[in-house]
């Protein structure tokens, strides 16, 4: 019984070149193990011949795997190298196609940009000329202002605003103020000689102006504090928001058009007579600020307002406007 155990340790062996390297360790070290435990044990002969039985299954199995194996990859087809190109020859090709290392599209660009810097500097020159012509014209018959009232989504920061209307060709240097007096509303402030214009701006672009708006008017009080007051007591309350308001923004209006908005806003009833006589100048204006009304460009305009009028615009809103 020993020999034909013996001859069967020596099978693998025998088989081991036609058989996987890893699979023949395997085998030797399962049927080394196995012959180990026989021989320690000293089992029967009826072990024995199932140990054969399955250590030949196993062997037969191994050896069906091994030829499924090799017929599957002598079956397969050797790779085509001109089927997959060099990635750096397509990365190449990528970066050559960008415009910076093509002249011509790269000039292009060059020209638009010039295109584009030279008629915003001609703008600006004409909006100067403008301004230096409206000083040699005779004076308006009409010398007070008027607020335009815009909806809007949300509530930006006055230099977004700005922002906005400058992309709507709108020359920022003729809105003298902007505030919000109502929720998802903007108030423009604009001299009488420009509202035409203005509007003609505003229809080519589809925007709605709110003529019936009234910044007085008790619903824009929005806080449920003021629900049970009377309608007496909600017109007052309103009024004197809307004062608020407008005291705010005149803080924000440049010299030397902040007099002229004031003398206004006192003669409406929206300001006292106090701050009224703050306001107005107790010495004469020197050159710089006559020069600076006829020659302050947009962008300049534009910074200004952003920087002084950034707190008013995320500044939480009054009590007229509180949910």
């Amino acid at each position: 019984m020993l020999n034909i155990v013996n001859s069967i340790q020596l099978t693998p062996a025998n088989t081991q070149t036609s058989m996987n390297p890893e699979f023949s360790g395997f085998f030797q070290g399962a049927t080394s193990s196995q012959v180990t435990q026989i021989d320690n044990s000293q089992a029967d002969p009826q072990s024995l011949l199932n140990m054969i039985q399955l250590l030949t299954k196993e062997l037969a199995s191994a050896r069906t795997e091994i030829e499924r194996l090799r017929q599957r990859l002598e079956s397969h087809k050797p790779l085509n190298p001109s089927e997959f190109p060099p990635l750096q020859n397509a990365a190449t090709a990528l970066l050559q196609s960008t415009p910076w290392h093509q002249p011509e599209k790269l000039q292009q660009i060059k020209d638009q940009l010039t295109a584009q810097r030279q008629q915003r500097r001609l703008q600006r020159r004409l909006q100067r000329q403008e301004a230096a012509a409206r000083l040699l014209q005779p004076p308006s018959t009409n010398q007070e202002f008027k607020y335009i009232h815009l909806p809007t989504k949300t509530r930006v920061s006055i230099g977004q605003i700005r922002s906005r209307l400058r992309k709507l060709d709108i020359n920022n240097n003729r809105i003298i103020g902007i505030h919000y007096p109502d929720r998802n509303i903007v108030a423009l402030l604009i001299h009488n000689d420009y509202k035409d214009e203005l509007r003609q701006q505003l229809q080519r672009f589809k925007v709605t102006i709110k003529e019936d708006f009234n910044p007085c008017d008790p619903q824009v009080l929005r806080d449920p504090k003021y629900a049970d007051r009377t309608p007496a007591e909600r017109e007052d309350l309103a009024f004197m928001h809307h004062c608020n308001r407008i005291e705010r923004a005149l803080q924000y209006i440049r010299t030397p058009v902040k007099f002229a908005v004031a003398r206004y806003f006192y003669s409406k009833g929206w300001i006292s007579k106090q701050l009224l006589q703050e306001t107005l100048p107790t010495r004469t204006i020197n050159r710089q600020q006559d020069i600076d009304i006829f020659f302050s460009d947009d962008d300049h305009m534009s910074t200004f307002e952003e920087t002084k009028d950034i707190n008013q615009a995320t500044a939480p809103m009054d009590d007229t406007t509180s949910i």
